[in-house]
């Protein structure tokens, strides 16, 4: 056989094929419990879009009776893997109607997050596994039968080593994506970039600090030695699929997995306990049982003429091609949006200045709503429209942001009915950190009104575009006759006099109009693609 044969379909594995099928059914039922705490039941027809495995159906939504089916498919089919019962077939259909619910539960957002990509990308390994020969009921069922227990040479192990690489990768992905955005430098650990990266998760969103984020972004060397740490953490899983015939070693690189998932836990908020089961990918389970019944490692047994089945081969190659590709190649897993396979970006970019070894100034754009309701509005109300409707400032087909507004108001007048909630007003706006060592916190610069739901339904917007240099209005609802223009560039919070309709150089570049009541609007906005 050749090396990666012999690699992939190694002996052994049997009992840690069950273990691994009940650890993945677990995160998987987890998963199916967070979803439907965040109702992905919801589809918005007019700002859906396929994801996954809907684009097989086009542009047609889902009806409910379809996503209420899923629901029972979907939790009958996870306990009948972790049950073991018709392991197989339990376990794709598990797959198959989970990944399409969590697919689900983004369509009516621009891009897809990661808290569940990794445990489809674990059962998605797994499909095929004979997950069912050990600690299932299908076994139960075959003893009871007076059948001899199934135990197939080299027929376990290709599914336990796929699913560890493919966790694995989830957070090597994350150290190389860092350390691509610092242009193979170590600029995104050795930088403020982590003290604004907090900032930008707390402070930008109007939400309260933990206290070990206020002692860790108050020095440099803390957050910088936080940096380093988070970079080994996260490299340190993928070392675990090289150290097969060394199980303590292997278990250890892996227990990175469970000390990086509970960090992001405690330094950036990010809950994620459904990963926490797939940490038994690391563990040689068959050599722990066998360890601790004092029984000597079996020998090897490779029947004469033995060679792996075509199909498994096959599903291995494409499997860590696929990953591998979507999982290092910038944005290519959103433009291809075959959820779950990701590239695990995880805050990868660098968010400082250069020089990158001195303390600079940091800005970054950001929406602030103006909320209007019968009487002030209450400061969760206001984090919860800032928080949880981000990146709505970066729409410019006003189409598009008209159906944004909507749904915004809709949304919070559902959450919020004691609120008097009836329209919004969406402002985009520059939030600029101080250097260190001035306290770290960010100071909101609202530069123009991005669109505008009135009380009564009326929609306003200046949105247009910009032609090269020369900035064209298309104004919605807003008068602009006699309107001073001006613009921002590099996400300084200054503005700049424009000559007649022409911008200057920059990037980002932010035309505003500012109307004859004083009120600036937003016209056009330009942004190269670039390293950060």
């Amino acid at each position: 056989m050749s090396r990666w044969s012999r690699y992939w379909f190694a002996d052994g594995g049997r009992l840690a094929a069950g273990v691994m099928r009940i650890a993945i059914a677990c995160a998987v039922a987890l998963s199916l419990a967070r979803l439907d705490r965040l109702d992905a039941t919801e589809v918005t027809r007019g700002l859906y879009r396929p994801v996954g495995i809907w684009m097989v159906l086009g542009h047609v939504a889902p009806p409910a009776l379809v996503v209420d089916a899923l629901w029972w498919i979907a939790w009958a089919s996870t306990v009948a893997m972790a049950i073991g019962l018709y392991s197989r077939a339990a376990t794709a259909v598990s797959f198959v109607s989970a990944v399409a619910l969590a697919s689900l539960s983004f369509s009516s957002s621009h891009t897809w997050s990661h808290q569940y990509n990794v445990v489809f990308l674990a059962q998605l390994a797994f499909l095929g596994a004979r997950g069912g020969d050990a600690l299932s009921l299908d076994a139960v069922i075959r003893s009871m039968r007076g059948l001899p227990a199934r135990d197939v040479p080299r027929g376990y192990q290709w599914s336990v080593r796929l699913v560890q690489l493919a966790v694995a990768l989830m957070f090597a992905c994350a150290a190389f994506h860092k350390i691509l955005h610092g242009h193979f430098t170590l600029r995104w650990a050795l930088s403020d970039n982590l003290r604004n990266q907090l900032l930008v998760r707390f402070d930008l969103a109007g939400l309260d600090r933990p206290a070990l984020v206020d002692w860790i972004i108050d020095d440099p060397w803390r957050y910088r030695t936080a940096a380093m740490l988070n970079l080994v953490s996260q490299s340190a899983p993928i070392l675990a699929c090289f150290l097969m015939r060394r199980p303590v070693l292997r278990a250890a690189c892996g227990l990175f997995f469970v000390v990086e998932t509970v960090a992001l836990a405690l330094v950036v908020a990010l809950w994620n306990p459904q990963w926490l089961p797939l940490y038994a990918a690391f563990v040689d389970w068959d050599a722990l049982v066998g360890w601790i019944a004092r029984r000597p490692r079996p020998a090897e047994r490779t029947p004469d003429g033995w060679r792996p089945r075509r199909a498994a081969r096959i599903f291995v190659i494409a499997f860590v091609a696929y990953d591998a590709v979507t999982a290092v190649v910038p944005a290519l897993d959103q433009w291809l949006n075959t959820y779950p396979f990701s590239g695990f970006p995880m805050f990868a970019t660098v968010r400082a200045r250069a020089p990158y070894d001195e303390h600079v100034p940091y800005s970054v754009p950001g929406d602030h709503f103006e909320v209007y309701a019968d009487h002030p509005v209450a400061p969760n109300v206001q984090r919860w429209f800032d928080h949880a409707n981000r990146a709505i400032a970066d729409v410019r087909d006003p189409v598009e942001l008209r159906k944004r507004l909507a749904k915004v108001v809709r949304d919070g007048q559902a959450r919020y009915p004691d609120a008097g909630i009836r329209g919004a007003r969406l402002y985009l706006a520059i939030f600029e950190a101080p250097a260190y060592p001035a306290p770290a916190h960010f100071e909101p610069h609202p530069i123009a009104v991005v669109g505008e739901l009135a009380a009564d339904g009326t929609f306003r917007t200046a949105l247009g575009a910009l032609h090269g240099d020369r900035v064209v209005p298309a104004p919605q609802g807003v008068d602009l006759a006699g309107a001073r223009f001006a613009y921002y560039r590099d996400d300084v919070p200054t503005p700049i006099a424009m000559t007649g309709d022409v911008v200057g150089p920059g990037d980002p570049i932010y035309a505003v109009a500012i109307a004859a009541d004083g009120t600036p609007w937003l016209i056009a906005s330009r942004a190269g693609w670039h390293w950060q």
